[in-house]
């Protein structure tokens, strides 16, 4: 239920931005994660908005208040951030944007979990969490960073 409000949410973007629900993707040789020690195989994402600002990675949690306190539940923070690292990675051998005279361009990467009904009062590192009523200004705010032809590689690689 929360993924699909998400959804009619980011619809109301603009037509420049590319929506991908429940990205997948595998590594046949799997990416070592050094910061938790992991083996990245695979990796499931809710949502994957690319637009000229770069790619949010966007993880839909529709818990209660009793389910944000609780230690038993994995922490969607940490989810986010092995996603990010693992699509970086991807990315990195996958795509070179080099339009710029400077050098290669980094494709931004933004992490974002997206809490239906109630979030966290703390702040976190590397990963903002907002109020789906908010979610689109905080998607907009971005200045575009890319070209059209740039988010039309990025887009064509990930679909």
């Amino acid at each position: 239920m929360g993924e699909n409000l998400v959804v009619k949410e980011i619809m109301k973007l603009s037509d420049e931005y590319v929506l991908i629900n429940d990205f997948n993707l595998s590594f046949s040789n799997p990416i070592f994660y050094k910061k938790y020690n992991q083996r990245i195989k695979s990796i499931q994402i809710d949502h994957l908005l690319i637009s000229k600002a770069g790619i949010f990675i966007i993880e839909t949690k529709n818990w209660s208040k009793s389910s944000i306190n609780s230690l038993s539940l994995r922490s969607p923070v940490e989810q986010i951030e092995r996603a990010n690292f693992a699509l970086y990675v991807y990315l990195s051998e996958h795509i070179t944007l080099n339009e710029h005279h400077w050098g290669e361009q980094q494709i931004p990467i933004r992490n974002l979990i997206v809490m239906i009904n109630n979030k966290p009062k703390a702040n976190f590192k590397y990963v903002k969490i907002k109020l789906l009523k908010v979610m689109n200004d905080y998607i907009k705010y971005f200045e575009p960073v890319l070209t059209e032809n740039q988010l039309n590689i990025v887009v064509n690689e990930l679909i």
